[in-house]
């Protein structure tokens, strides 16, 4: 539990919806041995790998996901997977990890961030605060994985 991960959805600068994964405290500092922070670097790339799968299968047309298929919204009106198609993950730094919706327009609309939400109906889809609720959820065990092998190379049980 050393370290804190934002996992908070927000409208970044350009319309950008997105969350960050951070590490910080002093086990995510350049002072740490190598391979712990080759360790921590695996961690986070693999929830923000989690993050993206997870956000992959939300933006899909219903059951699984949000959005509607030809047969319920009817033809012309479904989803044909452009939103899902523009959602990333990828690693800023060893200890940041960032999943975005590569700026699309009405991404923040979508999640429920947007200037426009206050002003209609429609609250948003809230799928990157899910996803990162979600992930807060899967953190702790993709770290023990992790950390036990680290345990082993570095000598310990």
């Amino acid at each position: 539990q050393e370290g804190h991960q934002c996992l908070s959805p927000r409208a970044a600068g350009g319309g950008m919806t997105r969350f960050i994964v951070r590490g910080e405290g002093p086990v995510f500092s350049k002072a740490a041995p190598i391979e712990v922070q080759r360790t921590l670097r695996v961690i986070i790339q693999e929830l923000v790998e989690l993050g993206e799968q997870h956000l992959d299968t939300m933006l899909r047309p219903r059951p699984g996901g949000v959005f509607l298929s030809v047969s319920q919204a009817g033809k012309g009106k479904a989803s044909r997977g452009n939103y899902r198609r523009n959602v990333h993950g990828e690693m800023k730094s060893d200890t940041r990890g960032i999943i975005n919706d590569s700026g699309v327009i009405y991404g923040p609309w979508l999640e429920g961030v947007g200037t426009r939400n206050q002003t209609t109906r429609f609250k948003g889809y809230a799928s990157f605060r899910r996803t990162g609720q979600w992930l807060d959820d899967q953190k702790k065990a993709v770290a023990e994985v992790h950390l036990a092998g680290l345990a082993k190379r570095l000598g310990g049980e």
